[in-house]
């Protein structure tokens, strides 16, 4: 027994050692100013440098259940590592840390979301010295009239997680992260719980489980912030531990729907095929689509739904950690890791004062009120006769442009200097208008853009060409299911299907028959 208390005792002073100072280190004291969380590298001849001590290790190599999982040392910690393709992002959770390093000349940088300046300081180490680093981290616009979401995260999360996952956020200064559980014949990326029990939230930040369903013939679709999970998360030979297509997105969207949820479709970048999207779309059930992804605005498909009649609100998602594996190890560290694209809803009074930082978000997506982007900041108004927009962004904007019913019928140029643009055109009657923005993108980054969503002036209207060409669209997809062999598990489902997707062609000939 002594033996094994001595082991224990050896043990326990060994790991303590591990996180000492190494011989010859110096202390390196970090701090934010004015205490802000932010993410930061440390860079030693120009490329990235390991850092110690850390509390929180996530090692991110992800494989299609997302078993990703947080390790901790202490329930406190100041300093969470993400590492993903040999590439350390460090997290400042509380604004500060203490690191030890080599002597040396190092720089540092930090970020902060999309709305601070990124900041970056040089500095040196002595064997046995202390170097003092402050980060000051500066808004180039008012990060607290926006609340900023990422609907498409992939995280395994229980309750233990949640104050770094928080924490994590807040660095990102990404408002809302939507943690989406999905299937991939057993449950990937767990959530503990939905609805309120399952929120987590503080400081402006929040937490919300959702959930990604699949089916390979369907499509992927989004069911965001329900107060329950709604089953299956996936159907189809592929994904399920059934082979039926059954319950097909309609009849789930129903049910996550009564369930409180915003419902749409994830991967919206082309002109939707192999997709039940225009029957959902006719059938009154997408709310929403994810327009920016991987670095991609998808804009012409996203402008023919307005042309066509459908107040479909544009949002964006990471699909977090997927992109991290697309990218590679050249990660651009501009980019937050959480919210690489975001979904930004403009701040009023109301729930998000009162703390329903989710609510005052969904809100906003479910209004069409919302600014999609990957850094420049975009809004449009109405005033009187005219539709004016303004963009910024703390690099230079190399244009702006206001596009009415899909073609641009206002445009600022940029010179290379300037940071804000502003644009104006008198509005038609019958019409959509919407504004875009790009901004200077370094080499290695993806297009820097920011899109609003679409103001009507005029009321609803809809472009004869746009409806029947979706109309068409949706005839051949659901002659297409005919002929594809489905799996429906009868012939009641089957005859049910089909009764739903002739109901949405209908509809979506409608307005054409007058």
């Amino acid at each position: 027994m002594r033996a094994v208390a001595g082991f224990g005792m050896l043990l326990a002073a060994a790991l303590v050692k591990s996180q000492a100072p190494p011989e010859a280190s110096g202390r390196v004291e970090v701090r934010t100013e004015p205490g802000l969380a932010a993410r930061v590298y440390v860079l030693k001849n120009g490329q990235p440098f390991r850092v110690q001590p850390v509390e929180a290790l996530l090692p991110v190599k992800s494989d299609t259940y997302y078993r990703d999982r947080l390790w901790l040392e202490g329930a406190d910690p100041e300093v969470l590592e993400v590492i993903a393709n040999d590439l350390s992002h460090y997290f400042l959770l509380k604004g500060r840390a203490n690191f030890h390093l080599p002597p040396g000349k190092y720089a540092m940088e930090a970020y902060r979301g999309y709305f601070y300046e990124p900041v970056t300081v040089e500095f040196a180490v002595k064997a046995g010295g202390t170097a003092r680093v402050m980060l000051p981290l500066q808004q180039w616009a008012r990060a607290e009239d926006w609340i900023s979401a990422d609907d498409h995260i992939h995280l395994t999360r229980t309750e233990r997680e949640n104050p770094v996952f928080l924490a994590w956020l807040d660095a990102e200064d990404l408002n809302v992260g939507n943690f989406l559980a999905l299937q991939r014949k057993s449950d990937a990326a767990p959530q503990y719980a939905f609805g309120k029990a399952g929120e987590y939230r503080g400081r402006g930040y929040v937490i919300r489980s959702g959930q990604e369903t699949r089916n390979q013939a369907f499509g992927h679709v989004l069911m965001l912030g329900g107060e329950r999970l709604v089953r299956p998360m996936s159907t189809g030979e592929e994904l399920a531990n059934t082979p039926e297509d059954y319950p097909f997105h309609s009849l789930l969207f129903d049910v996550a729907r009564k369930a409180g949820a915003l419902t749409g479709y994830a991967h919206f970048r082309e002109v939707p095929v192999k997709s039940t999207f225009y029957m959902d779309l006719a059938l009154g059930h997408v709310r929403l689509a994810e327009v920016f992804q991987f670095g991609v605005l998808t804009m012409e498909p996203w402008y023919e739904l307005w042309n066509a009649g459908f107040r479909v609100t544009g949002v964006a998602g990471s699909d977090f950690p997927v992109y991290l594996q697309r990218l590679g190890g050249k990660y651009p560290r501009r980019l937050p890791l959480l919210g690489p694209e975001r979904a930004l809803v403009k701040k009023r009074a109301g729930a998000a004062d009162a703390g329903d930082v989710f609510g005052a978000w969904a809100e906003g997506v479910r209004s069409g009120d919302v600014v999609v982007t990957n850094g420049p900041l975009v809004e449009v108004s109405v005033e009187g006769t005219e539709v004016k927009a303004v963009g910024t962004f703390f690099r230079p904007l190399e244009k702006l442009e206001i596009v009415g019913n899909g073609v641009v019928v206002a445009a600022a140029k940029g010179d290379g200097v300037t940071k804000r643009l502003t644009a104006s055109v008198k509005w038609e009657r019958g019409g959509w208008y919407a504004a875009r923005v790009k901004g200077k993108a370094e080499e290695g980054e993806p297009e820097a853009w920011g899109h609003t969503n679409a103001v009507y002036p005029s009321g609803a209207v809809f472009e004869y060409g746009a409806r029947y060409e979706i109309a068409e669209r949706w005839a051949k997809e659901l002659q297409r299911y005919r002929e594809a062999g489905m799996k429906w598990g009868s012939a009641e489902r089957e005859r049910e299907f089909f009764a739903m997707g002739e109901k949405a062609l209908e509809e979506l000939r409608r307005p054409l028959m007058r």
